[in-house]
């Protein structure tokens, strides 16, 4: 990995284009296709390195990843295609297939593999049920297909205005308007209308959707949920030195195209006066400029704005007040992992597990490429375990009961990776690091640790996300707190759709 160092801001032109505030892969793809325009875009971020949660760091010679994750969206008609399309931009990567791999319980895994033929005869053979099976997964690929191709045809959605409006009716044939009906159903809904009944199978689509959606089959509109649970059956892809490296790929373009990215420059405070917004920083640097994008959560920039700004902040953020923290740990070890073992696995956990209340029902491990040399030494792998959790849990103990609690859970999944993983009961332990909700809000800045966006629900109708555009002009908003949510591919269309919406309120 690249080594990072704080830069300097010595020298820095105080008049900027569009300044970025973040450098999540939401904001990083914005900041790349306006300055593949020309704009003069400057990128700031609080912490050291770029790439928010979908970056890496090290720890004694290893790169870990922020978090156990997946890399989707580089087929045709997904957002990191068009992102390379446009910008010209190579993001290194390697494909997996298969995918992943479900352990429910202690049975054989559930291989998620790439061809959608192969992969639902696999269904079949662990959940039965084959006429309601193929059912379910024709209609999944066909919504998770079309909603797809819609996101990028419609990159003015939710409509701010009459022309918004004007232009969905434009962009859309009638055969769109089919899927409507699958905003007000849920996967669970639309699974038992196609007649599975087989309670494993729900067990599995819910710690699937946790993963993607941050929510179970019953909360998740089929809209969302088809994408969610489809992903697998997508070009999945690794990419070597970790993700941060999709990160210095933007910023490389970036600042080849007179853009600037400034580290260890948290935003402290933004004003708006007549022509556009005053940035200022913890470190005294002040910067302007007429357009201003965050990329960070919404629940953040309440404490970043004032009068109007920050009445509507408020408003927003306390739509939303349930969210996911983490509990994620970076283990380096031994390579004695079976051979042809995929690269990423999620494994369910027992209800009422002993540590239920802290964690979820299950936990995600994604794994470094053998032979990684920039992650680990040649023969050791570095892992890395995630799985959901309650923030106001963790925030709420003292410190004791903190750090006791947390080495608990700690030991308790590292014996769940050790019993399960096929191999890893032979490997020696190189290095465990842990983390918490408590460790998110210090690392990335994320207001009480909350990662992950926020969770589908069927009570939120889809126009009712928050919208990229604010009703302050030359103020947009992208990242996993904003439509269209979380996920890679989630941030980095909600970056191309206010890089249209730009483009048509600046001409």
């Amino acid at each position: 990995m690249r080594t990072t160092r704080t830069r300097s801001s010595e020298g820095l032109s105080s008049e900027w284009d569009v300044v970025v505030i973040g450098s999540g892969m939401g904001g990083l793809s914005v900041a790349s296709l306006l300055s593949t325009d020309g704009k003069k875009v400057l990128v700031l971020e609080a912490g050291l390195h770029p790439g928010g949660c979908s970056s890496s760091y090290t720890r004694k010679g290893y790169v870990f990843e922020s978090g156990a994750t997946t890399l989707v969206g580089f087929d045709p008609g997904q957002p990191m295609k068009f992102l390379e399309e446009h910008t010209g931009m190579h993001i290194p990567r390697h494909e997996l297939n298969p995918s992943m791999s479900v352990w429910l319980d202690n049975q054989k895994p559930v291989i998620r593999m790439k061809d959608k033929a192969e992969w639902v005869n696999h269904c079949i053979s662990h959940f039965g049920e084959e006429k309601a099976q193929r059912k379910f997964w024709d209609k999944s690929f066909y919504v998770a297909e079309r909603v797809w191709n819609i996101s990028l045809k419609n990159i003015f959605f939710p409509p701010a205005n009459p022309s918004d409006f004007f232009r969905l009716a434009l962009n859309n044939s009638p055969k769109d308007l089919a899927l409507l009906p699958y905003m007000l159903r849920s996967v669970a809904q639309v699974a038992r209308s196609c007649g599975i009944t087989e309670d494993r199978f729900y067990r599995f689509l819910n710690e699937q959707l946790i993963i993607t959606a941050q929510a179970g089959a019953t909360q998740t509109p089929f809209i969302f949920g088809a994408a969610a649970i489809c992903y697998p059956n997508s070009s999945n892809f690794y990419v070597p030195g970790g993700l941060i490296e999709m990160a210095f790929t933007c910023l490389d373009h970036l600042e080849s195209n007179h853009g600037q990215w400034l580290n260890k420059q948290k935003v402290v405070q933004i004003n708006q006066y007549k022509q556009g917004y005053r940035i200022r920083t913890d470190r005294r640097l002040e910067v302007q400029a007429p357009i201003v994008i965050s990329n960070i959560p919404l629940w953040n920039m309440p404490d970043i704005t004032d009068g109007e700004m920050r009445d509507y902040f408020k408003k927003e953020s306390a739509k939303y007040t349930d969210a996911w923290g983490a509990f994620t740990m970076g283990i380096a070890l031994s390579d004695t992992l079976a051979e042809e073992l995929s690269l990423h696995h999620q494994f369910h956990l027992n209800e009422g597990h002993p540590y239920s209340d802290w964690i979820a029902r299950s936990f995600f491990v994604s794994i470094s490429m053998r032979g990684d040399t920039q992650r680990a030494p040649e023969g050791q792998r570095v892992l890395n375990v995630s799985t959901h959790c309650s923030p106001e849990k963790w925030l709420g103990l003292d410190q004791d009961s903190y750090e006791k609690k947390k080495l608990e859970v700690q030991e308790y999944l590292f014996e769940q990776v050790q019993q399960r993983l096929p191999g890893a009961d032979r490997a020696e332990c190189l290095q465990l690091d842990a983390a918490t909700p408590r460790t998110w809000e210090k690392w990335v800045y994320r207001k009480d640790g909350r990662v992950g966006g926020i969770p589908q629900s069927m009570k939120r109708a889809v126009w009712d996300w928050t919208s990229p555009v604010t009703p302050f002009k030359g103020m947009y908003l992208v990242g996993d707190t904003t439509y269209p949510g979380q996920g890679i591919p989630g941030v980095t269309l909600s970056g191309i759709n206010v890089y249209y919406r730009i483009v048509k309120d600046f001409k």
